[in-house]
């Protein structure tokens, strides 16, 4: 499965749309639960490298 999916992304597919596209069509509110976790996900992930990168920044601003 791990490969099939590897192989679809490499053509360009986003794989997780495709999932929650065909699951909007048969439960339309778990998909945008599910839409809406993976938000707060991406969301999180941009604050925490937003926090390293003030970090790195701070340390070599000091360093110079």
């Amino acid at each position: 499965m791990e490969e099939l999916i590897k192989r679809t992304e490499e053509k360009g597919i986003d794989v997780k749309e495709l999932i929650l596209s065909a699951l909007s069509r048969i439960d339309p509110k778990e998909s945008i639960k599910l839409r809406i976790e993976l938000a707060e996900k991406y969301m999180a992930e941009g604050e925490e490298y937003l926090k390293r990168g003030l970090k790195l920044r701070r340390n070599l601003t000091l360093k110079t």
